[in-house]
């Protein structure tokens, strides 16, 4: 019971953050290292779905090499990750070093991680991306933290649409905008010509 109400509140607390946070950066950051602590984990990471591309983006990490935000990808099937948004379940692996569908992401991962948990993260049917936690000692993870991990995932996965559906109306509010500037120039343009 103790677990559920740690877990309860940190969903409270993602939620908050969410709501109160305008740094999209910091944001991830904070959920990253917010999950680290709450699974009991090493390191997290975040790989978000780029569809046209079929590509995973590493997009936050609080263990790997920081530098690779935005740098390092993986192709949708390619390795835990990619395996993982493929089909869409979460893959627990003791030590990925005997796991056949790893693969070693240049740059970003770093061999003291042995084992690893990853769930998708799925918005409407759709996968966004990938959640990753990994630990420097081998770990069999229990169907609770697959399941706890996963409620992260859908929590965070309906962050990222709802601030991709914000920054996609704000972007059609400025071309809505720039249309009714164009509109109000051309009017007192004709206005002149009467």
């Amino acid at each position: 019971m103790d677990r559920k109400i740690q877990e309860l509140s940190f969903l409270h607390e993602i939620t908050q953050l969410a709501s109160s946070t305008r740094d999209w950066d910091e944001m991830l950051r904070i959920v990253i290292d917010r999950t680290t602590d709450a699974m009991r984990t090493d390191v997290a990471s975040l790989y978000l779905l780029e569809k046209r591309e079929g590509i995973l983006r590493l997009a936050a990490t609080n263990g790997l090499d920081r530098r690779n935000i935005g740098r390092a990808t993986l192709r949708v099937g390619e390795g835990i990750t990619g395996w993982v948004a493929n089909a869409r379940v979460p893959l627990a692996s003791r030590d990925v070093r005997k796991e056949p569908r790893f693969k070693w992401v240049r740059g970003a991962d770093q061999p003291r991680f042995t084992a690893m948990l990853s769930v998708p993260l799925v918005v409407r049917d759709e996968v966004v991306g990938v959640m990753n936690v990994q630990t420097v000692e081998p770990r069999d993870f229990s169907k609770e933290e697959i399941d706890f991990l996963q409620t992260i995932a859908n929590q965070v996965a309906g962050i990222i649409d709802n601030a991709r559906l914000q920054r996609e109306a704000e972007r059609k509010l400025r071309e809505v905008s720039a249309l009714f500037e164009v509109s109000n120039v051309l009017t007192s343009t004709l206005d002149l010509d009467e």
